[in-house]
């Protein structure tokens, strides 16, 4: 099979490898569809840190396809069409025993410690099988579209966070793929106002297509008052930021994490104190939130399908990657 490998010395390289076989509780996957992230693409530059010691590794975890093994025991069958919940864990630590598999005290998720889906088959270990993380896709949906339940899920667990309601004000900063993710479920919540903070005139007028009621190109000109804040760009000023602009019981959510060189930032903890504000961060999801994401997309409540720019097989997975970097799509799809 072809697969796209981690090369410290090169980048992400075309491969050619043996196919895998699925042993007892274990599965194998014929991807159809895995897209691109920001993780994706920190890998593919060797900035990211669970790739340091990573060579050969395969990346790629926003995927779905079909079961094309399954092993002795494994709850899933040949044949049957999934989304594949890419975050597991050890099943023992008091954060998995929890249900924050995300949070796991020794976490593991393909494309990230394991071989991922760029590629034309992915292996799943019994440990991510046994643990749910095959989900079934309905019938009629896009492999692409349905893909972007992952990204959608980590956006979901953030937005829950911030505990939106009916009437509520929102302020977003970041219409990237993400960004665009708040909007919508803000909206599905029922926000009465969705106000986004993005400099880039093309995506904050996206923005305002997915439900925003205001765009603007400064956070200084946003008006505060916000029931909930999320700083969905990873941009240390909008976290300063989203505390001015956050209400009296305001709920800011830290989602973008900061480059490490830059994560150090300095915030008036008077704003949380006398304006009892509570904020929070979140990371990845859990296959509860990935659920959720999944009945979004296929009840016609968050248009993922919009999102995909540009799609390319593996041969071209080079043109793909400088696409995604480029900030000229929002989302690109390999189909291996």
């Amino acid at each position: 099979m072809r697969a796209l490998a981690f090369r410290r010395s090169e980048g992400l390289v075309l491969e050619e490898r043996s196919q895998p076989h699925a042993g007892a509780g274990e599965a194998v996957v014929r991807v159809e569809a895995c897209s691109i992230c920001g993780t994706d693409l920190r890998i593919a530059s060797g900035a990211h840190r669970a790739y340091a010691n990573a060579d050969g590794r395969v990346p790629g975890h926003e995927v779905v396809g079909v079961v094309v093994e399954a092993g002795d025991g494994a709850a899933v069958g040949e044949g049957d069409r999934v989304f594949v919940a890419p975050n597991y864990g050890c099943g023992r630590c008091r954060y998995c025993l929890r249900g924050d598999v995300n949070l796991c005290e020794t976490p593991r998720a393909i494309g990230i410690t394991e071989d991922g889906a760029f590629a034309e088959y992915v292996f799943l270990p019994a440990e991510l099988v046994a643990q749910g993380n095959l989900l079934a896709c309905r019938d009629g949906f896009d492999a692409g579209t349905v893909a972007l339940a992952e990204p959608l899920a980590c956006a979901l667990r953030g937005s829950r966070a911030c505990r939106i309601g009916e009437g509520d004000t929102v302020v977003v900063f970041g219409a990237g793929p993400i960004g665009l993710f708040h909007v919508a479920l803000a909206r599905v919540a029922g926000a009465a106002e969705i106000r986004v903070c993005e400099p880039n005139v093309v995506r904050r007028d996206r923005s305002l297509a997915w439900g925003a009621t205001a765009g603007y190109a400064d956070a200084a000109e946003v008006p505060d008052g916000a029931d909930a804040v999320i700083v969905a760009a990873p941009v240390p000023a909008a976290q300063q930021r989203a505390l001015e602009l956050a209400a009296s019981g305001g709920r800011v959510n830290f989602f973008a994490g900061l480059a490490r060189d830059r994560s150090r930032v300095e915030l008036d903890t008077n704003l949380i104190h006398y304006k009892e504000l509570v904020v929070t961060g979140t990371t990845a999801s859990t296959n509860d939130e990935c659920r959720a994401a999944l009945d979004l997309i296929f009840d016609g409540l968050v248009d993922t399908a919009s999102l995909i720019d540009a799609r390319f097989d593996l041969s071209s997975a080079r043109e793909a990657f400088e696409l995604a970097g480029s900030g000229r799509a929002l989302k690109v799809v390999i189909e291996p």
